[in-house]
């Protein structure tokens, strides 16, 4: 322990004793010190720059950007082909309710012991399932170039009610039975069988299930054809009037049928680079295969070959 006293005069510290101190061997290794500094940057000042530090300072090298490009290229060349999967998991739901819908239809025909049909609206691609207490209801085979529209289903039905009225005439008049208490009716099969020739009357099915049945927006029913069509039904030539019926009966039986879809254009256009989708029925089943493409059926067919 070093021990100091006070002058009381200055006030200043003094020790009590003093050490030897060299102070010019202290100014020269300083002196040194700061010499060798000195020649240090002046020789880092004097080397070059190594290239690895300019680098890493002055940017990307061409190498470097072509690398770069070349991984971001890359990465479109595999999203760009995927870009279509949106619209494929779209198809892929709307077909696959769509067979479903067509199989409820077949079981609630069995189940309930009376017709069914589905109704297609080609351009907006909307379906719905209607129903008749009519079990004597039949269709005739390749008989109807399209669908018939209001107009002429009322048309029809006028032409029906005047034809009858001709036959009641001919007929003849209502007879007092013999003991004059009752009338007695003119008798012919065609007034027996009115009921049985009058058109059903169709009522559409409003269960939650078959609420808010579509193909679109994105698709549209291209062409359709079952089994009392003589043609295919094109959305392309009949547009707004574009519908069709599908069938299907109590003894487990729905019409055999071709169904094209396609992605929508515009209003009655389909997209031709778009992938369509070819829907068959199976009558005695009532399921329904989809297929991707255009795929042209006979579906007269099975018949053909009995």
């Amino acid at each position: 322990m070093i021990r100091v006293r006070v002058n009381p005069s200055s006030r200043r510290l003094a020790p009590l004793f003093s050490l030897p101190l060299d102070l010019n061997g202290i100014s020269c290794s300083l002196c040194q010190t700061q010499s060798e500094k000195g020649l240090k940057e002046d020789s880092l000042r004097q080397q070059p720059l190594d290239r690895r530090t300019l680098r890493g300072s002055a940017g990307f090298s061409l190498i470097e950007v072509i690398l770069v490009i070349a991984v971001v290229g890359s990465v479109f060349v595999m999203v760009l082909p995927n870009l279509g999967v949106i619209g494929t998991t779209e198809a892929a739901g709307k077909l696959s309710t769509l067979s479903g819908d067509i199989r409820s239809a077949f079981d609630l025909a069995v189940l309930n012991r009376k017709p069914y049909r589905m109704v297609f609206e080609f351009n907006s691609g909307d379906y719905y399932l209607e129903t008749t207490d009519r079990t004597d209801f039949k269709i005739m085979p390749e008989s109807l170039e399209r669908e018939l529209t209001e107009d002429d289903l009322r048309q029809r039905e006028e032409e029906f009610n005047e034809l009858y009225e001709e036959y009641k005439e001919l007929a003849g008049k209502e007879v007092e039975d013999e003991e004059g208490e009752t009338m007695i009716p003119p008798t012919s099969p065609v007034l027996k069988a009115f009921d049985q020739l009058k058109p059903p009357k169709w009522t559409r099915v409003n269960d939650i299930e078959w609420i808010g049945r579509s193909l679109g927006p994105y698709y549209a029913i291209q062409d359709m054809q079952t089994e009392h069509h003589a043609r295919l039904i094109r959305l392309q030539e009949y547009e707004d009037q574009a519908v069709a019926y599908l069938y299907f009966f109590p003894h487990g039986y729905v019409e055999r049928a071709v169904i094209h879809i396609g992605a929508k254009l515009d209003d009655y256009e389909i997209d031709p680079e778009e992938i369509p989708y070819t829907v068959t029925t199976r009558p005695y089943e009532g399921l329904a295969d989809v297929q991707s493409g255009y795929i042209e059926v006979n579906i007269f067919e099975d018949r053909e070959r009995r």
